[in-house]
C-alpha cells in the first residue's frame, strides 16, 4: 500500500447517550500510529480528534438544554454548531480526523424538536454544504439507542419526552443521512461493549484498506 494513502474521516453521529463520545475515546488510544500504518501507510499518521462541540456553545453562549425545543434559541444553537464544525474541519485541512459528531447533527436537531422549516435554513448555510460533501467521502458510523441505562439529561443535553422521542432521533439521523446522498453504516445492534465496538470499527478500516478505498 502506497505510504501516501490517507485514511477516511470517521464522523460518529446519532442520538445523545448512545456511546458516541465514549468509543472516540476509545480509538483515540486504539488508533496508534504504528497500528494506522500497518493499515494506511507510514505518512497517515495518527487521527486529529474533534471533541463534541455543541456542549462547549451551550456553555460559553449561554445556552441550556431547554433551548433546543426553543424556535428561536434553538435554531441559533444548531446554527452556531454548524459553523463551528465548518471552522474546526477547516482548520485541520490535509488531516484525517475522528469527529464525535457531525454537521449533519444540528440539522436532525431541528428537524426533530423545530420541524422541517428550521432544518432546511440550516441546509442552506454556505458551511452545510461544505460539511456535507466532505461527509460523502468519509466514514459516517451511526451509533443508534440500546441501552437505556445510557440515557441521562443534564443542563446541556435535552431529556427525552419517552423511548419514542429517543428512537424518532436515531430514525432521523438514517432519513437526513440517506436525503443527503451521505453513505453510513451502523454499529449492529447488541454491539455495546466498548472492545466490540472499536474492533468494528477497526473492521470497516480494514475492509476500506483491502478495496483500495485510502485516498492519496
Amino acid at each position: 500500500m502506497s505510504t501516501q494513502n490517507q485514511p477516511p474521516n470517521i464522523y460518529l453521529v446519532g442520538a445523545h447517550c448512545t456511546g458516541k463520545t465514549t468509543l472516540v475515546e476509545g480509538l483515540r488510544t486504539h488508533l496508534s500510529a504504528s497500528l494506522v500504518a500497518e493499515l494506511c501507510g507510514e505518512n497517515a499518521g495518527s487521527p486529529a480528534i474533534i471533541d463534541e462541540l455543541v456542549q462547549n456553545i451551550m456553555r460559553t453562549d449561554g445556552f441550556t438544554a431547554s433551548d433546543v425545543r426553543n424556535p428561536t434559541a434553538g435554531l441559533e444553537l444548531q446554527k452556531r454548531t454548524i459553523i463551528a464544525q465548518h471552522q474546526v474541519e477547516e482548520k485541520l485541512e490535509g488531516k484525517w480526523f475522528i469527529s464525535d459528531r457531525s454537521g449533519i447533527d444540528p440539522v436532525v436537531y431541528a428537524e426533530v424538536f423545530l420541524g422541517r422549516p428550521a432544518a432546511e435554513e440550516l441546509t442552506k448555510l454556505k458551511e452545510w454544504c461544505v460539511l456535507r460533501e466532505k461527509m460523502k467521502k468519509a466514514c459516517v458510523i451511526v451509533c443508534e439507542p440500546q441501552n437505556a441505562s445510557w440515557l441521562s439529561s443534564d443542563h446541556v443535553r435535552v431529556a427525552c419526552n419517552d423511548v419514542e422521542e429517543r428512537r424518532s432521533i436515531a430514525g432521523a439521523f438514517r432519513t437526513a443521512l440517506q436525503s443527503h446522498g451521505i453513505p453510513y453504516v451502523t454499529i449492529p445492534a447488541g454491539v455495546e461493549d466498548l472492545g466490540q465496538r472499536v474492533q468494528f470499527v477497526e473492521g470497516l478500516f480494514r475492509s476500506s484498506a483491502k478495496l483500495g478505498m485510502f485516498r492519496s
